[in-house]
Formats: C-alpha cells, sequence, structure tokens
C-alpha cells in the first residue's frame, strides 16, 4: 500500500510537470520566482483581499510587466519591532520613485517591491502570523505570504542571503535578471532615487582605457591591451593587501587558475586593487601570476567597481571573451571547485556535483550519473547526459540559458564524482559504491529510482530511463531518512 502511494504521488508529479509545460501560455518569471499568491500588505488584516495572484499584479493581462523593476527586499523581524530603519527609507524610495506614475489601468509603475520577512531570533516569537502583520501592515507593496515557508527558504537560498542582514535586490521586470544587489547602500546613497535603478555601467570602457600591467609572478613582464584578451574568459579580482579573507583567498585563486589554464582553457584574470597605499599595492601584486590595473588609475579601478557593483572584497568577477557576466560570485563558485571543472562556472545543463548544488536536490529532482571521477569519465558523463538533457529542456516554457530557472518541477542534471559530497548524498540515500550508477533522485518527494545493474549506459539508455522514471514506469525506492524540517526552522534562511 505504501508503495502504491509514492507510485500515485510520482505520477501525479509527473503529470503536473507535463502540464505546466505543454498546457496553455508559458508561465511567466514572475509566476515562478514568487509562486501563485502574493500578499497585499495594506490589506493584511483583511482576510478577504489580502491574497493577489502573483502574475496578475506583477503583469498585465496581455503578458507585459506592470512595473520596470522589481525590488525583493529581504527584512528580518526583531520581537516587538514593526518597522526597522531602512524599511522607512525604502518606503520613501517607494514613494519618490512612483510619484511620476500611476499603479493601475495601462500606466507602468516604476517600482515594486516584493517583501520577504524572516526572523532574526525565532524563540521569542510566539505567533508568527501576529509578528509578520505587525510588520508588513500598512507597507504599500507586495508580501510572500507568511505561510509560504518553503517558498522563502528556495528565495534566500538561490540570492544567498545573509541572516541577519537586511538585502534589497532589483530585478529588470522584463526578463528577472539583477539589476543590483545592492539595493540597500544604493538607497542609502540616493535616498529620493535620483539615479533609481543604479544600472551599473558597462565594464568594457574601463577594461579598454589603458594598459593592463604584469604582476611579479607573470612569466612576461610586457603590458597588454583588453583587445588582446578578446578570445579569453576573464576574472576581475577585486582585493587588497590588508584585508584578510583576501589573503587567504589569492593563493587558492592562484591554484585554481593555473589548474584551468592546464585544462587548456583561455582564462586572465585582472587585480583590481582596494590598497590604501602603493608600496601595499606592490607587495601584494609581487605574488600574482597574472595582470593589473595600475594603482595610479583610481578612476578606472572605482568604474570598474561600479560596473560589477561590488560590495566587499574579495570579489571575484567572470566574463566571457565578449565581456558579458558569467557570474558575479566566482569567489564562492571557485571555493566550491577549487579543480575548475565546471569552468567556467556559466549555468550549464550538465554540472559535477558539488557542495553547492548538492543543496538543490532538496528543491528538485535530478538525474545522477556516479562516476570515479577521471576526466575521461567526466567527459563520457557529459556525453551520455547532456542529449537528454537538451532534450528536456526543448520541452519546457520559457527556458534561458543564462536564466536560474526557479520553476520548482525543473529536472536538474548531475555528474557524480568519488568525494565526500558523493559519500553524503550515497549514504543519505542509501545507495551502494558502483559506478558507473546513473539515478533518478527526487529528495521533495522522498524517492528514487536505480538504473538496472549491469545495465549499458548510452545516450539513447539514458533518455529511456528519464522517459520511464518521469512517466512512472520503473520501480520506486523510499529514502528513508529524508528530513522533515520543523515549522519554526522554516522562518530561517537557508
Amino acid at each position: 500500500m505504501a508503495e502504491r502511494c509514492v507510485n500515485e504521488q510520482v505520477s501525479a508529479a509527473s503529470t503536473d510537470r507535463k502540464t505546466s509545460s505543454t498546457a496553455g501560455k508559458p508561465l511567466c518569471w514572475q509566476h515562478r520566482l514568487f509562486g501563485k499568491q502574493l500578499a497585499r500588505c495594506s490589506y493584511v488584516n483583511d482576510t478577504r483581499k489580502s491574497i493577489d495572484s502573483a502574475a496578475a499584479t506583477l503583469v498585465h493581462e496581455d503578458g507585459r510587466p506592470s512595473c520596470e523593476i522589481v525590488g525583493m527586499y529581504f527584512s528580518f523581524v526583531n520581537p516587538g519591532a514593526t518597522c526597522d530603519d531602512f524599511t522607512r527609507q525604502l518606503v520613501e524610495l517607494y514613494a519618490s520613485v512612483n510619484s511620476g506614475g500611476g499603479d493601475s489601468g495601462e500606466k507602468k509603475k516604476k517600482f515594486e517591491v516584493v517583501h520577504v520577512v524572516l526572523w532574526s531570533n525565532v524563540t521569542e516569537v510566539f505567533d508568527f502570523d501576529e509578528s509578520f502583520r505587525a510588520h508588513v501592515a500598512d507597507l504599500p507593496w507586495l508580501a510572500v505570504p507568511n505561510r509560504d515557508y518553503e517558498r522563502k527558504t528556495r528565495l534566500t537560498r538561490r540570492y544567498r542571503i545573509k541572516a541577519g542582514v537586511p538585502t534589497l535586490i532589483l530585478l529588470e521586470a522584463s526578463n528577472g535578471s539583477i539589476v543590483t544587489r545592492g539595493g540597500v547602500e544604493r538607497t542609502i546613497a540616493d535616498p529620493i532615487g535620483a539615479e533609481f535603478p543604479w544600472r551599473p555601467p558597462h565594464p568594457k570602457a574601463a577594461l579598454e582605457d589603458g594598459p593592463l600591467l604584469s604582476c611579479g609572478a607573470r612569466d612576461s613582464n610586457e603590458p597588454m591591451l583588453h583587445e588582446e584578451l578578446r578570445h579569453c574568459f576573464k576574472g576581475i579580482y577585486f582585493s587588497a593587501h590588508w584585508c584578510p579573507p583576501c589573503k587567504a583567498f589569492t593563493p587558492q585563486l592562484v591554484d585554481t587558475y593555473q589548474r584551468i589554464q592546464e585544462r587548456g582553457h583561455d582564462f586572465e584574470v585582472i587585480f583590481v586593487s582596494s590598497d590604501r597605499s602603493e608600496d601595499s599595492y606592490n607587495a601584494y601584486t609581487e605574488t600574482m601570476p597574472w595582470l593589473r590595473i595600475p594603482f595610479n588609475q583610481e578612476e578606472r579601478r572605482r568604474k570598474l567597481a561600479r560596473a560589477f557593483d561590488v560590495q566587499a572584497i574579495p570579489t571575484l568577477v567572470i566574463l566571457d571573451p565578449r565581456d558579458n557576466i558569467i557570474t558575479l560570485d566566482g569567489r564562492a563558485e571557485l571555493i566550491e571547485d577549487p579543480e575548475g571543472l565546471n569552468f567556467p562556472w556559466s549555468s550549464r545543463l550538465v554540472n559535477i556535483l558539488t557542495e553547492k548544488y548538492a543543496t538543490s536536490l532538496h528543491d528538485a529532482p535530478a538525474i545522477i550519473l556516479f562516476v570515479e571521477g577521471e576526466d575521461c569519465e567526466i567527459q563520457f558523463g557529459e556525453s551520455v547526459l547532456l542529449p537528454a538533457a537538451q532534450a528536456y529542456r526543448r520541452d519546457q516554457p520559457d527556458y534561458d540559458l543564462n536564466y536560474d530557472d526557479p520553476d520548482d518541477d525543473s529536472l536538474q542534471f548531475y555528474i557524480a564524482l568519488d568525494c565526500e559530497t558523493s559519500d553524503i548524498l550515497r549514504e543519505f540515500i542509501g545507495l551502494d559504491d558502483a559506478v558507473p550508477l546513473l539515478t533518478a533522485i527526487d529528495i521533495p518527494r522522498g524517492l528514487y529510482v536505480v538504473m538496472e545493474y549491469g545495465a549499458e549506459i548510452t545516450v539513447d539508455s539514458v533518455q529511456q530511463f528519464i522517459d520511464r522514471f518521469l512517466n512512472n514506469k520503473l520501480p520506486i525506492n523510499k529514502i528513508a531518512a529524508v528530513h522533515k524540517t520543523s515549522k519554526i526552522n522554516e522562518h530561517m534562511p537557508a
């Protein structure tokens, strides 16, 4: 009976996936990111009016966004406090920016806010619903419903929100791309929004504005021009000699930089200093094997910091050969992947399973191929998984390789190497050590399936395995150790 219930659950999930993929028009990014419903803060004390459709609130019937910029505001409630200082500043900015527009009919509001309310100290909260209402009552914008704990967890994990730190992230309403993560700092510096939404300048002008000099550990002392790097992926490294985390990260970057180059990638790093003296700058660059912006070009360095919305150091930004941003968080990517196996850390259909990606297994089902970890096995894994991943994505609506799709039912594809992350996952699921081993793991639903032992793993057999999994035609195994997150913990950021 228990197995039958699990099978019925998978069948329903598969049907839901197909329905969302093929029936009607594709869901807009606002709906996929924020869910089906949002609370209107001004009505939180009136249950008849407090919940709106996210799509209807943020998007017109014809599909056009109802505003130009969506601000995602993560705030933390201190027990007894109804509104913190920054919330009041944001209300003033909201009113100032929208003073020239309308919020109904065909007029497009310039700025809308979606509030994500979290708690700094859950042990002192007796009633979360009452605390939520007190925190947002009479605010002029929208909020993720208080009881949508899973959505809040996904958003805090997705945008890597730090506990206790209010964060305002501005998104383009047209496509959901990030304008700036530093909305709090920008609001404080520009409280009436005179330069809202603070879109950063393109970095190319600053990169091209003069020579790039060699650092002390580089093989060549010849300066270079940015034009000479037109075939390279580039890492723009913001750091300083006086900064302890920077001094700890720089040797890691040197090691990974060399490993990436040894694998044949055209990869160059450009150091942008935040040092306070030229002597410190010179001492620091002596250990670096890459290029640098001259210390005396302070304005050029400032332009680059503004272009990449740098909030703190060390920061590593990864650019493609055309100087488009691949990731603003290259430091985290490198720490998760010191061998550079997923370089250039762009959004890919098939990824190496690292600790960072392992957390996403709690959000959506995944196809995972376990291998030993040699380069040839990684290449084999990519060769058999990629066609299936491409075929699956073609059937999904509104897919963009450069957009981190928050669709709850989106299937993930990974290669799991022989490492600690894989060992932990195997123990959690209950898998043996056989490799290669193809699995479909669905932690949200507490189940997994395994390709028949001894079966040949090919492009065709992988595709057949995935099709049978999605159509509930494979023997189902239950994950006995699936964690049951408590209601209190769901209030906390991931």
